[in-house]
This record gives C-alpha cells, sequence and structure tokens, in this order.
C-alpha cells in the first residue's frame, strides 16, 4: 500500500514536471545511498524520493474493533490502521542552480494540488481512499539530525508529510451469531 501510494505520487510528479521540462521522468524512488556499499546514488539530473519515516496518525485512530454484518452474524476485527509517510524529495544536480528549480518543480506541483482522492484520480486503485500532501519543515538542527541518520551528505530537499494512508486488510476475526431475542432477565417479580 505504501509503495503505491509513493508510485502515484512520482507519477504525479513526473506528469507535472514533464509539462515544465523538455524531459520526461524527473523524478525517481530511490534511497540516498547504496545499500550494499554505502556510497551516495548517482540519479544526475532527477527529483530522488525516498521514504525517511511512517507513523501512524493516533489522532484519528479509532478505538473500538470493527464490526462487520454477514447474513445475521458480526465479525470482529481490528480497527483500520492510519499512517502517515514522510518523504524526503532531492534534487540530484551538481548545478546547484538547476537543482532549485527541478525542486521548485516539487512545491509548485504540490501547491496546485495537494489532495487526492480515489475518484478524481482512479490511478490510486480502491484501496487508496485519499492522500492529503503538506509540506513539513524541519528546523537547522532537525534537518542535520535527519541527514546525520540517513548518513548522506546533505543535497537541497524539501520534506512532505502524506497524510491518512488507511491500511485495512478487512480480515475475518472472531464470528458470533446476532441476538435473535430478548429474554425479560431483570423483571423483579414485576410484569
Amino acid at each position: 500500500m505504501i509503495d503505491r501510494a509513493v508510485s502515484f505520487l512520482k507519477d504525479e510528479l513526473n506528469t507535472y514536471i514533464a509539462s515544465k521540462r523538455v524531459e520526461s521522468d524527473n523524478v525517481e524512488i530511490t534511497a540516498l545511498n547504496d545499500y550494499t556499499t554505502g556510497s551516495a546514488v548517482n540519479i544526475p539530473d532527477k527529483i530522488g524520493m525516498t521514504v525517511v519515516n511512517v507513523e501512524e496518525e493516533r489522532m484519528f485512530r479509532s478505538q473500538a474493533p470493527q464490526t462487520i454484518n454477514n447474513n445475521g452474524t458480526f465479525t470482529m476485527a481490528n480497527p483500520p490502521l492510519k499512517v502517515n509517510i514522510y518523504i524526503l524529495f532531492t534534487a540530484h544536480n551538481p548545478l546547484h542552480k538547476e537543482a532549485l528549480t527541478i525542486l521548485s518543480y516539487v512545491m509548485q506541483c504540490f501547491q496546485v494540488r495537494n489532495a487526492f482522492d480515489n475518484q478524481r484520480s482512479p490511478q490510486l486503485g480502491e484501496s487508496i481512499e485519499r492522500l492529503m500532501v503538506d509540506m513539513y519543515s524541519l528546523n537547522f538542527e532537525q534537518q542535520n539530525q535527519l541527514w546525520a541518520s540517513l548518513g548522506a551528505k546533505y543535497l537541497p530537499s524539501v520534506l512532505y508529510k502524506v497524510r491518512m494512508l488507511i491500511i485495512n486488510e478487512k480480515q475475518a476475526g472472531q464470528v458470533t451469531p446476532g441476538i435473535g431475542q430478548l429474554n425479560n432477565m431483570f423483571s423483579g417479580g414485576r410484569e
């Protein structure tokens, strides 16, 4: 599900940036470092998309198990998991001015449209109902910690928070029969 959301955003960015530049396929999903060698990934003249964090959205968290009605029975399932994804967009270009230009296209794209739903964007698929893309600002200390934890040298970049990806596998849990009738257990001698 995360991969589908990130791929969708990559396609949206490529479409937008292609309308501004002659080149196509300007955005690539990538790590910042090669996992085997530890050296920096080289994708010249492209924007790299790197998922740097996935967090549970606790504010809109449902505590109660989900109830699904199937032919007079009730099936209990865990509530959907709502997550936010943090995506770091990095400009891989040795010419600093060009890196800033292509990075600006990312910001322009999400300024024009930062909400995506599967009705207006059917390529999201039915499993992703909605995505909200918001810029996430870091102060200098947080930025330094992020790049240090990634083990990479700083590149011109911008961080976005992709909100409310809902993961709901809808696997059946315990099945219980529905209530057929109520008994008057608490009559207390009154009728």
